[in-house]
C-alpha cells in the first residue's frame, strides 16, 4: 500500500546522520500508520566550529535571558528546525508537520488532528499546534485545543517532537530565533512574541524513552531535585509574567473608564 499523505501539508522528521537507528524505528512507525515522510538531516553539534556557535547565538544574549549557558546541542537543534521549515514551506506548502526522530504517536489520533488542523488553518495567522501536550493540572478546557498562554504550567510548553506550523509561524519563529536568544521549543516565549500556540487537549504523540543527542549534566541531572529545580525557575517565570500581564490589562481597563467618565 502507497502511504497516504495529509493534503496541503508536509511531514518532516528530523534526523541526524550518525542516528540511523533511530530513522529505522520511524520508519516502522510511519510505516504502520501508512504515512509518508520526508527526511531533514538534523544540524550535528559536533560538526560546529566555535564561530559557528556564536554566530548562531551570542552567548551574552543567551545568558541575559535565560541566567545560564547555552548548549551546542540546544544551537544544533534550533539550527535543524529552522532547515526543517524553510525545507518544508519552500514551494508554498500552507502547513507543515514536524517530528523529532523519537517520536511516538497513536495512528488514529495524528491522522484525525492532522486532517483537523489542515481545515482550520488560517494562513494569515501565524499558528503552532502542539500535539504532545495535554491538559494542564487543575484545568477543564473543552474543545479540541487550548491556548498554552491560558496554561499555569510552562513545562507543559515545552518540548518538540511533534508540532504543526503553518508558513506564517515558520517566517517568524525564524525571526525570534535569529540570532538565538531561546532554543528552539520555548513556546511560551513564542507565544508572548506574537504566535498563537496552541495545545491539543488530548494528547496523540509522545516521545520514547531514550536519551537525547542534546548533552546535559549527568552528575547532577540524576538528582530528582535538580530537576524539580529546572523546571520550578520557568513554573515561577511564566507565572510572575502572567501575574504582570493581568496587573497591566487591569491597569489599562482603569485608564479606559477615566477616559470615558472624563
Amino acid at each position: 500500500m502507497k502511504p497516504a499523505t495529509i493534503p496541503g501539508m508536509k511531514l518532516m522528521v528530523i534526523n541526524l546522520a550518525r542516528a540511523a537507528q533511530r530513522l529505522a524505528a520511524v520508519q516502522e512507525l510511519f510505516a504502520g500508520a501508512g504515512l509518508d515522510f520526508t527526511r531533514v538531516e538534523a544540524v550535528d553539534a559536533s560538526r560546529l566550529s566555535r564561530a559557528d556557535l556564536v554566530a548562531a547565538c551570542p552567548p551574552v544574549r543567551f545568558y541575559l535571558v535565560n541566567a545560564r549557558r547555552v548548549r551546542p546541542g540546544e544551537i544544533a537543534c534550533a539550527l535543524s528546525h529552522k532547515k526543517c521549515w524553510q525545507e518544508a514551506f519552500a514551494d508554498g506548502t500552507p502547513l507543515a508537520a514536524v517530528f523529532e526522530d523519537d517520536v511516538s504517536f497513536d495512528a488514529a489520533g495524528l491522522r484525525d488532528a492532522l486532517g483537523a488542523i489542515a481545515e482550520e488553518n488560517d494562513p494569515s495567522l501565524p499558528t503552532v499546534w502542539l500535539l504532545h501536550k495535554g491538559l494542564p493540572r487543575g484545568r477543564d478546557l473543552s474543545g479540541r485545543w487550548y491556548d498554552i498562554r491560558t496554561a499555569n504550567d510552562v513545562a507543559r510548553a515545552w518540548c518538540a517532537h511533534c508540532y504543526v506550523l503553518n508558513a506564517a509561524a515558520a517566517r517568524r519563529l525564524a525571526d525570534i530565533l535569529t540570532p538565538m536568544a531561546n532554543v528552539a521549543d520555548a513556546w511560551s516565549t513564542f507565544a508572548r512574541c506574537g504566535v498563537r500556540v496552541l495545545a491539543a487537549t488530548r494528547p496523540c504523540a509522545a516521545t520514547r524513552e531514550e536519551a537525547s543527542f542534546i548533552e546535559r549534566k549527568a552528575s547532577l541531572w540524576r538528582f530528582r531535585w535538580v530537576r524539580a529545580f529546572y523546571w520550578f525557575r520557568y513554573r515561577l517565570a511564566f507565572r510572575l509574567d502572567l501575574f504582570l500581564k493581568t496587573l497591566s490589562g487591569k491597569r489599562r481597563a482603569k485608564d479606559r473608564e477615566r477616559i470615558v467618565e472624563s
